[in-house]
């Protein structure tokens, strides 16, 4: 595994393939955090079952572009300190990776930026919108495999899928995943960025 400073560089200098805006775009952050050991961890939240949308998925945290967000980083900005009670000056913007469609066609443009645990503690989940945050292991990203079956769900092929125990990932959040570990590992595994 790479050390911090490694990924750091890497996920910097990766160059963002971006798409065309589409009438509703989103921005979502894909938060890492480092504990007191020097350990990497991904956050995903779990929606809440009451959401209209993704309900009971596993996702990074963010959201739908508001017209008073001047730029796709404020809204990933303004969806965390919404979902995750975090304000930004408590992490620190890394990068950007490639935008994505989710599964109705809209684009989606993920941001990665550092936390440490501390820092991470001191934040509240909205109840509302989440149900319970998992704390992904980042070398745990190489066991994300393909799954065929979820291709006619999620449009997008390939589809990928990590299971651990009850906790499913599947669909947008995992293609993000596969993106990440390819720069990460030096991987080059086919990513589902548009739905067909």
């Amino acid at each position: 595994m790479k050390n911090k400073n490694e990924i750091i560089s890497l996920i910097k200098d990766h160059p963002p393939i971006t798409m065309k805006e589409t009438p509703l775009s989103a921005a979502v952050l894909v938060l890492m955090m480092q504990d007191e050991n020097d350990n990497l961890f991904l956050i995903v939240t779990k929606r809440s079952e009451t959401l209209a949308m993704y309900a009971g998925d596993y996702c990074f945290p963010g959201g739908m572009r508001e017209d008073s967000d001047k730029d796709f980083i404020i809204t990933a900005l303004r969806e965390v300190e919404e979902e995750l009670g975090i304000p930004p000056q408590l992490y620190q913007i890394i990068g950007q990776l490639d935008d994505f469609n989710d599964r109705y066609g809209n684009v989606v443009r993920p941001f990665v930026a550092l936390i440490n645990q501390l820092d991470f503690e001191k934040s509240y989940h909205s109840d509302d919108e989440i149900e319970t945050i998992y704390y992904f292991p980042l070398i745990e990203l190489l066991e994300i495999k393909p799954d065929a079956n979820l291709e006619i769900i999620t449009r997008r092929h390939p589809s990928y899928c990590y299971v651990k125990n009850d906790v499913v990932i599947w669909g947008l959040t995992a293609a993000i995943m596969v993106l990440l570990s390819n720069i990460i590992f030096n991987l080059d595994k086919s990513l589902g960025k548009k739905i067909h």
